[in-house]
């Protein structure tokens, strides 16, 4: 079976999917190819267990973005978690930066949205969109560029013909590998802990995140004023014995480590694991290629904003897309992919080094580092322009 459209994205997550809504209401026909069954309905159960392990820290910019794809009320309908405020500090140490949206003159710094209703809400919105196609249970298996357009060869032997080919197939890029994009990977030799904590009094809209020697800590507020999803990050020679510790062991260690800076943790739901690297497309364009979200890079989770780059990078390709499009310009064109690149690339770019330069200065044992990250911290938590400018640096 052949068939022609004029986009492929390879992926449903959250960024294949944002992708596909917006270049089809630019005029588009897409297909999505996803390796995966469709997502079943999400449970919304109140309990500890009926909450997702994996949530995401939305900015204002991705929220906006969500609203102007019209999937946005479905999500708010279900349950966010608006956070006004930020708690950070050095566990091993006195230095502190709190900021709030008050401070900056907002009225919330972002949003905690389990992903599975991310996802949920932009499926129907694909639902809703004649010139979008999904294939499940699928995959691009091979890719050959030609001089006017882009062929894949799915799992299931169906051959899509396109303009375009962009992959958002995640940090394990299977149409990364088919179009040969090196990449720059290293493992931070750590794994990420998340799940679901009932906490013993209101988290009053405030993230919290503690750094440790062993990695960040970090509590992220749920619509539930009692609950709080967590991303511990810990070294691998002490995660396992952790992830496995009892339940009452485990609220008792992450007690210890968050010391008196937030509300005690009362109790935990179910726990997953997975490890952390980081990985960045050196381009993120080929011949009728283009990659978004954890394919062109994926970062260490600390400071919650791997979704909201990936994100601004479904915006960046839709808006060159679009504008392609509406002057006759070929979509998978040179021409139309590389300043995507040229913009997406440097924003990028400077997160990956802050987010390397945070993980390494704060998982450093010298003495001296440690005395100066807390005096840098406090300096910059007392200096209130410096605060405010970090502050919006974390938002946007």
């Amino acid at each position: 079976m052949s068939q022609s459209v004029d986009i492929v994205i390879g992926g449903a997550g959250i960024a294949g999917l944002a992708l596909a809504l917006g270049l089809a209401d630019a005029g588009m026909s897409v297909h999505v190819v996803e390796r995966g069954a469709r997502p079943k309905l999400p449970d919304t159960d109140s309990g500890l267990a009926g909450w997702d392990a994996r949530v995401s820290a939305l900015t204002a910019a991705s929220t906006s973005l969500l609203d102007h794809l019209g999937v946005w009320d479905d999500i708010a309908q279900v349950r966010v978690g608006p956070y006004q405020q930020m708690s950070v500090w050095d566990a091993e140490g006195t230095g502190h930066i709190n900021f709030s949206a008050a401070q900056l003159g907002a009225s919330t710094l972002g949003h905690i949205v389990e992903n599975r209703l991310i996802i949920n809400a932009l499926l129907a919105g694909v639902d809703r969109r004649k010139r979008i196609t999904v294939s499940w249970d699928d995959g691009v298996s091979a890719v050959d560029v030609a001089d006017g357009a882009v062929n894949a060869t799915l799992a299931s032997g169906a051959k899509i013909e396109a303009s375009l080919l962009v992959g958002a197939d995640g940090g394990r890029s299977t149409i990364r590998e088919l179009v040969s994009l090196p990449v720059r990977a290293w493992s931070y030799n750590q794994h990420a802990i998340v799940g679901t904590v009932e906490l013993e009094a209101s988290h009053e809209d405030t993230c919290y995140q503690a750094f440790l020697s062993t990695g960040p800590l970090a509590l992220l507020p749920l619509a539930d004023k009692a609950l709080c999803s967590i991303v511990w990050s810990l070294d691998n020679d002490i995660w396992e014995n952790l992830m496995s510790a009892s339940d009452d062991d485990f609220v008792a260690q992450m007690n210890r480590a968050l010391g008196p800076n937030c509300p005690e943790v009362l109790a935990v739901g179910p726990r997953a694991a997975f490890p952390l690297h980081q990985c960045h497309a050196v381009d993120y364009i080929a011949r009728r290629v283009a990659l978004v979200g954890d394919a062109a890079h994926a970062i260490h989770p600390l400071a919650g904003q791997g979704i909201n780059l990936g994100l601004k990078d479904v915006a960046a390709l839709a808006g060159e897309l679009e504008q392609a499009w509406s002057s006759a310009i070929d979509v998978g064109s040179s021409e139309a992919l590389k300043r995507f690149q040229r913009v997406r690339k440097t924003d990028n770019l400077a997160m990956m080094a802050a987010m390397e330069g945070f993980k390494r200065g704060f998982g450093s044992v010298n003495p001296a580092v440690r005395v100066l990250r807390n005096l840098g911290l406090n300096w910059v938590n007392q200096a209130g322009w410096l605060r405010d400018w970090f502050a919006r640096q974390a938002v946007s």
